[in-house]
């Protein structure tokens, strides 16, 4: 039987390999701490010169955190003497055993070359050399333009509703999103928000085109995942419509547009396009009536029993049956705050 014997905060050092307790128990806080309690101990044992490492997990880490477990490596005191490493992989293990590894080798020439010979075995991890990545500067055409700030009062408080929409709904999404998704709607949602209003004082908020094109690049650079970038997309267009001259619904109608385009998905998916669609059509009859045509496109969502886009589009349909969908229901949280104010 599994047993519970770390409390938490804590982590054993120099545990066996079978999971047997280990010789010391630690505060533990993060992967850098963490890397360094175990090489703390290695360097004291380990000679002058270069160093070869070899980075193993255990049985129960994912390769995300053996990834931050490897950046952690090549951050501490003594990446500077590691010349190469092997891994992160799982190269001695133990059935759902939560830990990690390190061994160092101070190589011979022989020891070099027989590290970088080819092997037949798939799950053995070969030598890469370790160094500081060379970064190159975007080419001026691809460098993203800063926009001039601009004030306006009326678009600062209409971003503000916004984000304040977003943080209040920030747990609601991610349990709606539970029940079809990952459970994060919310929280990247909510990264958004707080990431525009951090940046409202030096965003175009006066000039609308320039307003929209400044809000698509944030969300390229800060919401994540297939949402950013949807959203990016959808402020991109609606900037390129409002510089060609239309008011905010139509430039907003071109944003949708565009996602649905790049996207696939259409009004009937269960995507947010259901409440985007019918408020961004009442739109120009005020926040009012747009807040009222999200609200019905979103609770019509908990109807759908199939979602042809997203991630939703793998769950099954008493999965989705009964719950709205996390996008709709931000948009229509949107809107409805919108029309409060």
């Amino acid at each position: 039987p599994r047993e519970d014997r770390i409390p938490a905060g804590l982590a054993e050092l120099g545990l066996g390999i079978h999971g047997e307790p280990g010789v010391d128990r630690v505060d533990f806080s993060t992967a850098d701490t963490a890397m360094a309690l175990v090489l703390e101990r290695l360097e004291t044992h380990s000679s002058e010169g270069p160093l070869i490492a070899l980075l193993n997990n255990l049985g129960g880490c994912t390769p995300l955190e053996m990834s931050v477990l490897a950046h952690a490596l090549h951050r501490a005191p003594l990446a500077d003497r590691i010349e190469g490493i092997l891994g992160p992989a799982p190269l001695m293990t133990s059935l759902d055993m939560k830990g990690f590894s390190v061994s160092l080798l101070a190589p011979t020439e022989n020891d070099r070359a027989a590290l970088q010979s080819p092997v037949s075995l798939p799950a053995w991890a070969p030598l890469r050399a370790t160094g500081t990545p060379v970064t190159v500067a975007l080419p001026d055409g691809l460098q993203p333009r800063k926009p001039t700030p601009s004030t306006h009062p009326q678009a600062h408080a209409i971003m503000q509703t916004c984000c304040h929409a977003l943080l209040d709904a920030e747990a609601d999404l991610n349990a709606l999103d539970a029940k079809s998704g990952d459970g994060d709607t919310g929280s990247t949602l909510a990264t958004a928000a707080r990431s525009l209003q951090a940046r409202l004082d030096q965003l175009p908020l006066a000039v609308t085109p320039e307003l929209f094109s400044a809000i698509g690049q944030e969300l390229s650079e800060t919401m994540g995942g297939s949402s950013g970038v949807l959203m990016a997309i959808f402020f991109a267009a609606a900037g390129e419509a409002s510089a060609r001259g239309d008011t905010i619904p139509n430039s907003l109608k071109a944003g949708l547009d565009r996602i649905m385009q790049v996207g696939g998905a259409h009004p009937g998916d269960r995507t947010l396009i259901d409440a985007l669609e019918p408020a961004l059509a009442q739109l120009r009859h005020g926040c009012g009536p747009a807040a009222a045509a999200a609200r019905h496109g979103a609770n019509a969502t908990a109807a759908l029993t199939q979602a042809r886009a997203g991630r939703a589009s793998y769950v099954s349909a008493e999965n989705l049956t009964g719950h709205n969908d996390p996008g709709a229901e931000a948009v229509a949280r949107l809107f409805e705050a919108l029309a409060a104010t």
